[in-house]
């Protein structure tokens, strides 16, 4: 009897624990919110990289393996990450000019050269390889750019910047994490939006 007595008394404290409980959860959604929306890590290890991304890869160019120390996507700690950007849209625009000038002239190798240049340079992409979040070899996200769409809405249309040679810095604002950061506030949670690819 004592013991269903107990159970009882429980159940009935259950119900204004968690009530006790709820703006302590509120605040911390709102934090991972607000931690989706921006980027800050450190870096080091062999490249270079200089990246510029107002939604497009403004200027691009990497090729960096680093460990790297910070914050990503709500996360916080340490990783190991494989970096490969391309995207020049400042000199893409000049390279149209030359791809059609060396296809006239019959230079077929400078007409190639040019003419990925000024395609894939206008739009920009970078591939993203990050694994072991503090450790953990179960930890895996790849992160591939086309334009400024990435693998997930949420990471799409960043605004920042990244400079790397042997040890750098990068800093991004993601405006769609931003977004939900905001309208969470009124108790709008776009997350599951925001964790889908935009080719599904």
């Amino acid at each position: 009897m004592r013991r269903l007595l107990a159970i009882a008394m429980l159940l009935a404290l259950a119900g204004p624990a968690r009530a006790a409980w709820a703006p302590l959860r509120y605040l911390e959604a709102r934090g991972r919110d607000f931690l989706d929306a921006f980027e800050l890590n450190a870096g080091v290890g062999p490249g270079a990289k200089l990246s510029v991304n107002y939604g497009l890869e403004f200027f691009g160019a990497a090729d960096v393996k680093s460990w790297r120390l910070g914050t990503f996507g709500g996360h916080a700690g340490t990783w190991r990450e494989l970096d490969t950007t391309f995207g020049i849209l400042p000199l893409s625009l000049l390279a149209w000019p030359v791809a059609y000038g060396a296809d006239a002239a019959g230079w077929r190798g400078l007409a190639g050269g040019a003419r990925f240049v000024a395609e894939d340079g206008s739009k920009g992409f970078e591939h993203l390889d990050r694994k072991e979040l503090n450790g953990d070899p179960a930890f895996l996200l790849k992160d591939t750019a086309d334009g400024p769409i990435h693998t997930r809405w949420g990471d799409s249309f960043p605004i920042g910047g990244e400079i790397h040679a042997g040890v750098g810095i990068r800093a991004f604002l993601r405006p769609l994490q931003l977004v939900d950061f905001l309208v969470g506030f009124v108790g709008i949670d776009l997350d599951p939006w925001l964790a889908t690819n935009p080719e599904q």
